[in-house]
């Protein structure tokens, strides 16, 4: 990733983390749909967390991913779907700082990936069907 790119992303990912903080983690759907969100990719891996699903994949994963999470995002919006487009950002910009270089990038995307784990496990105990 260039430093140009990851300054992009930083700053993204600032502005979602901030407004994650501020109130997107009082919107109980949009945290339902990260939780449901995260939880089916993890799914697909068979992984119990959004550390361990993210650990399983490789920048063609990752890329493949970004394509498709785009994809349904740009159908979200155009649905008048923002809460749904909300949490595909959210994962979006996890999976996109997975290879970060810079410390404050990481540190970033290690507060998301906090409120990505914590909706995962609160859809997991309260949301999803047993």
């Amino acid at each position: 990733m260039t430093t140009e790119a990851e300054t992009e992303l930083l700053a993204e990912l600032t502005a979602v983390v901030s407004d994650l903080h501020s109130a997107g983690m009082d919107d109980g759907e949009a945290m339902f749909l990260l939780g449901s969100g995260a939880d089916r990719l993890c799914t697909i891996r068979d992984t119990q967390s959004w550390a361990g699903f993210k650990s399983t994949l490789t920048d063609t994963d990752i890329m493949a991913l970004l394509q498709q999470i785009d994809a349904e995002g740009n159908s979200s919006v155009h649905e008048e779907k923002g809460r749904h487009a909300y949490a595909l950002q959210a994962l979006a910009l996890s999976l996109a700082s997975t290879n970060a270089q810079q410390d404050t990038t990481k540190a970033g995307a290690a507060l998301l990936d906090q409120v990505i784990e914590a909706a995962l496990k609160n859809y997991r105990t309260q949301a999803k069907p047993s």
